[in-house]
């Protein structure tokens, strides 16, 4: 963006006043997000104020080198340009400043994608996800060496990408940068250089949680999307040299499924078989036939139930006592019989303990013998003696 007159200025720093204004005065500002990726990494972030000025595309340190403002903090430092901005206008009319240096090249594209960034992220609006290490670019001697640890891109209608910076601070992650890449005939090389030898993966989740609400929320990816992030990210590897695609995570969760999917489809085949035998014999189906998976599906149970109690008519079609009042019957002996085993238990122990009184009160009474056959002794010889 080109600024060549006070009111294109004065425009700009009205547009980044507002912006503020919404960030401070919209709760949503407060969401953490939890970004589940294919390849089995999570990113926990949320968008705190001293991480606002880089999504504006204000370079701070630049105004920092100047000496005008007293603010060190990054968003104080943001609102008290913001504040003063007329003193900045007349240092870049004197010659000692300039826009472009203050300004990012790109900060209305940054402006239009504020609000988006900070206000919805939606896994199906995720163009791809990279997981970035520097050494990788910087020893090609490539211009660009970001700090961040992942990049999150977004696309807008136009085609313009706009990738979130993400850089570690502890267990979670804070924003850093907002890189614009223009929907124009540079866009790709200019990705290229940044994209070669990086992992490449997307988000199949993310979960929103915000404490002022309160309220939580999670997004899911369906399976055709997935496949088409999918082909996404082929076509990024098939274009850019040394790019790697990591869906691990996700593959084995979904190879996982279909095992698990296989292995119930073989187990309603089995109880299939079992109870069209008992049907043909015109046999009770017990439920231990049952596997203890399907004992859970209560239609299973309903339809089980059903065949035993018509099982149990005679032949007059009058019911002698169903199925269901059997196993009623039978459940209430079990419980019965669990119940007597426990008193027969109880008792049991208590035997022991009386036993191992009486065992106490017969070695006592033995000493108490011992003890008045010595003093019968002791009177006896006292009476020879005299």
């Amino acid at each position: 963006m080109s600024i060549k007159t006070k009111e294109e200025y004065d425009n700009l720093i009205e547009r980044i006043k507002n912006l503020i204004s919404r960030y401070e005065n919209n709760v949503f500002h407060y969401n953490n997000y939890q970004v589940y990726l294919t390849n089995g990494d999570k990113l926990s972030f949320s968008f705190t104020e001293k991480s606002i000025p880089h999504l504006l595309g204000v370079r701070l340190d630049y105004l920092r080198a100047t000496d005008l403002f007293k603010s060190q903090d990054a968003y104080d430092l943001l609102k008290e340009f913001l504040e003063n901005s007329y003193s900045v206008y007349r240092k870049v009319q004197e010659g000692y400043m300039s826009f472009p240096s203050l300004f990012s090249d790109h900060i209305e594209l940054k402006l239009k994608s504020f609000e988006s960034l900070i206000y919805y992220f939606d896994p199906n609006d995720i163009e791809f996800v990279c997981k970035y290490d520097k050494s990788k670019t910087f020893q090609l001697g490539l211009d660009k060496n970001y700090p961040c640890n992942y990049f999150i891109a977004k696309k807008d209608n136009n085609g313009n990408l706009f990738l979130l910076g993400l850089i570690r601070s502890g267990n979670e992650f804070m924003p850093m940068s907002n890189i614009v890449f223009p929907n124009d005939e540079y866009q790709f090389s200019s990705l290229k250089g940044m994209l070669m030898n990086q992992i490449l993966t997307f988000s199949n989740s993310i979960l929103i949680e915000n404490l002022v609400k309160p309220l939580s929320s999670k997004r899911y990816l369906s399976l055709q999307s997935k496949l088409d992030k999918i082909r996404t990210l082929k076509k990024y590897g098939e274009h850019i040299k040394g790019v790697a695609l990591d869906v691990s995570s996700d593959y084995q969760f979904s190879v996982r499924g279909y095992i698990e999917k296989e292995n119930k489809i073989n187990m309603y085949k089995l109880f299939a078989q079992n109870f069209s035998e008992r049907i043909k014999e015109h046999e009770i189906f017990s439920l231990e036939d049952m596997d203890d998976a399907m004992s859970m599906d209560k239609e299973m149970l309903n339809m089980v139930e059903m065949y035993n109690n018509e099982a149990c008519k005679m032949e007059n079609g009058k019911a002698h006592i169903t199925y269901s009042q059997l196993l009623k019957e039978y459940n209430e002996l079990v419980r019965r019989v669990a119940e007597l085993d426990y008193q027969l238990e109880e008792s049991k122990n208590l035997v022991m303990q009386y036993s191992k009184k009486m065992q106490t009160l017969e070695t006592e009474n033995l000493e108490y013998k011992e003890f008045e056959e010595e003093i019968f002794d002791v009177v006896s010889r006292r009476k020879k003696e005299h």
